[in-house]
């Protein structure tokens, strides 16, 4: 379980299908205002290059429904200085939760093949 903080609140990075699914939508391609997902083909990538952008997507998505989940992009920018602050980069991070999926039924399949 991986877990970050806003404030005083902790909050987890769930990979359950919801998530799975915001994930998608949110990282993939959007043609004439229709979004055909895709997300989680390009996440792989994205965590391992730590693409800040990414992460952001990905910690709303993971959040949604919690207490406490950022609700702008300065609460969200203040998440993810305290994940650099810990990690000592975003790549690492990225690395952490490649880690974390490879151990969730539901993904290791897209991160083992790749």
């Amino acid at each position: 379980m991986i877990t970050i903080k806003n404030g005083q609140n902790e909050l987890e990075l769930k990979f359950g299908l919801g998530e799975l699914n915001a994930i998608d939508k949110e990282l993939g391609y959007e043609v004439r205002d229709i979004n055909l997902g895709e997300g989680l083909e390009t996440l792989l990538p994205k965590l391992q290059t730590g693409n800040v952008l990414a992460l952001s997507k990905i910690i709303k998505a993971c959040t949604k429904g919690q207490k406490g989940r950022p609700k702008n992009d300065e609460e969200l920018e203040k998440v993810l200085n305290g994940i650099f602050n810990e990690y000592g980069s975003f790549r690492a991070f990225g690395k952490v939760l490649i880690e974390e999926l490879v151990n969730k039924p539901l993904t290791q399949d897209l991160v083992k093949t790749r």
